[in-house]
């Protein structure tokens, strides 16, 4: 006996049904491979971007003045066991025409290094040569321009329009960071490299630099050579060295909680195609109990039965696996490219398969085995005389335990401070639905028959007949619709509460940051068109030490007389003036997100790199912001350039009049301006950026859910099919009597309706609980949401559950239109 060739032979006999179920097996193998190396790809590739791309070099040299001596460079070159560079860099304007694009978005970043081909840049050639003397551009930056290497491009400058042939074009790189688009070009300027004689050339500064990066090759000794440089520095007038830190926790501070919903996503998947396995093969059993009787009257075991079933399932699992591995690499290749692309990785990593391959192929094989045990059990145990007696089916009879068990679970959620209390919850709604379904039902039963008459009397008697697989199909697409609501809902509210937090601490309309700020910048500022007013903030990278690790604290000098003007900060109790008059010498505030890393608390001290070496500063205050990220500390100017030695500022912080929208601001300064001006940013770019990052992470793990939604749509076609096929008779006997196929097709679709209504229904109030429970604990960016429902989300949630359960059932509804009396009647 080859149990293979039977098993496949058994699953040919219900073609449509077993073709649904394998794709519920694909569909959840591939969502949990997929996440599962994507996840992995990305946890292993981010680290080594942020040490590539900012930690090329081990230290900085910078000076106090915006400009110093290339002759200190000349002494950190003798150092031994190091590879230097000197960069000084100015800002100018692409000379190009190109139709439609205004000044704003052809400012450039022109950035002179001493050396282009060193260790330190470690720039990836393309084409050219770095060591040829000419400009260096992205590949990037190369389309957008449409140059190649040999092309000339042209820049306005304090001495005219400078010209420079481009020698090299190299991989896109964060020191030459650009636009990927005329249109981005608005909001950031284009970058280039040329050596650094030319910039010395092109401004009149000859001699001078503004930075030292330095690299420890060989295998030097970083804690030598940073006590070297020291000493070094100590030496120099009005230079001081930083160490390059990478610190991880900031940059990506947000990623636990992302990756942890995408789990939950990518694994119901494999959850929801559990319950149609189970459910499909409860039926299915049922429906063979002759067919097991006849087997057992010849001689049939009920072990060797039981293994018959078995060898079905394992061939679903099997061909349902392989299919879903496949479908999983490329979905995990696009969803790897999503989250890089989300929050702005650019790395050529392959991707990470081996945990996402064992554990989905495991799921894959043993979740199918699993939900099938119970329904193979039954087999086991047909009983030949039960089933020679003519029985009516058996009614459902929900345990009261399990409703029990499932009400506690719901209620543990509650003391649950994570995301993971999804988990209990939802196993807690599949023990409950029964229960919510009859209450459900009962509503549906008077609905139907008073609008639709007899087609929705017999849809909801049809729906009763077998209410616990009805049920069961329902909460499949219940648990989709809930995580729906959830997680589009806090896509919602927290974008509202950034966007809050950020027109409120943002400083004013624009920030602009220039090389540095003449003395009488400040006056032309004020007297452009469309200014209402102006000031200037000092900003310093401050080195600290925390566990025995070295992180970078963003410090903002800041004056009692403008703060309130020009808030940087929120606070509930003082105004952000009355918090900086009343702060000491040796005082510091800090933002939520930096005193939730540092862990002390207030009146504590925390000690910060000054000139002097490390110095404790007592912690006065905690506030919000959102400037930098939400993460940094500020204290009064006077103190803060006396403590870190910056005597010059680049930041100036405007308010705009009432009359000027903020990208004619931005001309109007610019005109004003011009090269000079780094970078402009707004709060709304602030806030588009973050609803971004946000709408697309959340985005990605609502296409996951939306695929499990499908799952839970073969679940109702296969529940529907396998209702027609005990039905068929009656069907047969209901045609011969006069019922119309259109009839037929509106009672099966509604059927279909009433199981996606009551889903859409109890998964919505699920949803809402969900976002009730995370409000009270959830934080992101130290920044907690207030509970609140969003009706439009809602809506689209549920009409989309609908349509899912409508389009389901369509198949089987045209399936039992078109039997045949003569076929049916004869159906045993």
């Amino acid at each position: 006996m080859n149990l293979w060739l039977i098993a496949w032979r058994n699953l040919m006999r219900r073609k449509l049904r077993s073709f649904l179920t394998i794709m519920s097996i694909v569909i959840g193998v591939a969502s949990t491979f997929a996440v599962i190396a994507a996840v992995d790809s990305a946890e292993k590739a981010f680290p080594v971007y942020l040490k590539s791309a900012f930690g090329k070099a081990d230290f900085n040299l910078n000076g106090s003045e915006a400009y110093f001596s290339e002759d200190v460079y000349k002494k950190v070159e003798k150092l031994d066991q190091t590879e230097s560079i000197a960069i000084l860099k100015k800002n100018t304007k692409l000379n190009m025409k190109v139709d439609g694009i205004s000044s704003v978005q052809k400012r450039v970043d022109l950035s002179g290094y001493s050396a282009l081909d060193t260790p330190v840049t470690d720039f990836k050639v393309i084409k050219g040569k770095l060591t040829a003397g000419g400009a260096v551009i992205t590949d990037r930056t190369a389309k957008v321009w449409k140059k190649d290497v040999g092309d000339t491009i042209s820049f306005d400058t304090d001495k005219g329009t400078q010209r420079i042939k481009i020698k090299a074009i190299v991989k896109y790189t964060v020191e030459l960071m650009g636009p990927s688009s005329w249109s981005m070009a608005n909001y950031h300027p284009w970058s280039v490299a040329v050596p650094l004689t030319v910039v010395q050339d092109w401004y009149g500064l000859s001699g001078k630099i503004q930075n030292i990066q330095v690299k420890a090759i060989n295998g030097a000794s970083i804690e030598q050579l940073e006590q070297e440089l020291d000493r070094f520095v100590k030496q120099v007038d009005r230079v001081y060295m930083q160490p390059v830190i990478i610190d991880f926790d900031a940059q990506f501070k947000t990623l636990d909680s992302f990756f942890l919903a995408l789990y939950i996503a990518g694994f119901l998947g494999i959850a929801l195609s559990a319950f149609i396995i189970f459910n499909s093969l409860y039926v299915s059993m049922k429906e063979r109990k002759n067919e097991f009787a006849v087997l057992k009257t010849i001689g049939y075991t009920p072990s060797q039965i039981q293994w018959m079933v078995m060898f079905e399932v394992i061939l679903l699992s099997i061909i349902g696996t392989a299919a879903g591995l496949l479908i999983g690499y490329g979905l995990g290749l696009g969803l790897k490219s999503l989250i890089f692309m989300i929050y702005g990785i650019h790395n050529d990593s392959g991707m990470v398969l081996a945990k996402g391959a064992i554990l989905s192929l495991l799921a894959g094989l043993f979740v199918p085995v699993i939900a099938s045990l119970h329904p193979i059990r039954q087999a086991g145990r047909v009983s030949v005389i039960e089933v020679l007696k003519e029985n009516r089916a058996a009614s459902y009879k929900a345990k009261k335990w399990l409703g029990i068990i499932g009400i506690l679970l719901i209620a543990s959620g509650f003391f649950i401070k994570s995301l993971l209390l999804v988990v209990p919850l939802m196993i807690g709604i599949t023990l409950m639905f029964p229960y919510l379904y009859k209450l459900f039902d009962f509503l549906l039963r008077t609905i139907y028959k008073m609008l639709f008459g007899f087609t929705g009397e017999m849809a909801t008697r049809n729906l009763n007949r077998n209410i616990g697989r009805t049920s069961m199909t329902s909460v499949i697409l219940c648990l989709g619709i809930a995580m729906i609501v959830l997680m589009s809902s806090l896509n919602s509210a927290l974008l509202q509460t950034y966007e809050r937090i950020i027109y409120s601490s943002y400083g004013g309309n624009l920030d602009i940051m220039f090389h540095h700020i003449e003395k009488e910048d400040l006056g032309k500022l004020k007297n452009t068109e469309g200014v209402a007013d102006v000031t200037t903030y000092s900003l310093q990278a401050v080195v600290w030490d925390h566990q025995d690790k070295k992180r970078q604290l963003p410090v903002f000098g800041v004056g009692e007389e403008w703060i309130d003007r020009f808030p940087l900060f929120t606070n509930t109790g003082k105004s952000p003036g009355e918090l900086i008059k009343n702060l000491d010498k040796d005082e510091v505030i800090l933002d939520k997100i930096s005193y939730g890393v540092w862990g002390g608390k207030i009146g504590e001290t925390i000690a910060l790199q000054t000139l002097e070496g490390a110095k404790p500063f007592k912690v006065a205050a905690v506030v919000d912001t959102m400037k930098n990220s939400g993460y940094g500390a500020f204290m009064k100017e006077e103190n803060f350039k006396e403590y870190f030695g910056v005597k010059y500022e680049r930041n100036a912080l405007v308010l705009k009049s009432e009359n000027v929208s903020p990208l004619q601001l931005r001309e109007n300064i610019f005109a004003q301006f011009g090269e000079r001006i780094e970078s402009m940013f707004g709060p709304e770019d602030w806030v588009s950026v973050i609803g971004a990052t946000y709408t697309g992470s959340f985005s990605i793990i609502n296409g996951l859910i939306i695929l499990s939604i499908i799952v839970s749509g073969i679940g109702i076609t296969n529940t529907l099919l396998i209702s027609i096929m005990e039905r068929i008779r009656e069907i047969a006997m209901m045609r011969a009597v006069g019922v119309t196929r259109r009839q037929i097709i509106g009672m099966i679709l509604l059927e279909g309706f009433g199981i996606g209504l009551a889903a859409t229904v109890i998964g919505t109030l699920f949803g809402i609980l969900l976002i009730y429970i995370t409000s009270t604990f959830l934080e992101v960016n130290s920044l907690t949401f207030d509970f609140r429902v969003s009706w439009l989300i809602l809506l689209f949630t549920s009409l989309f559950g609908i349509v899912v359960s409508l389009v389901s059932s369509f198949t089987p509804a045209s399936r039992a239109a078109k039997t045949k009396l003569s076929e049916a009647l004869r159906y045993e």
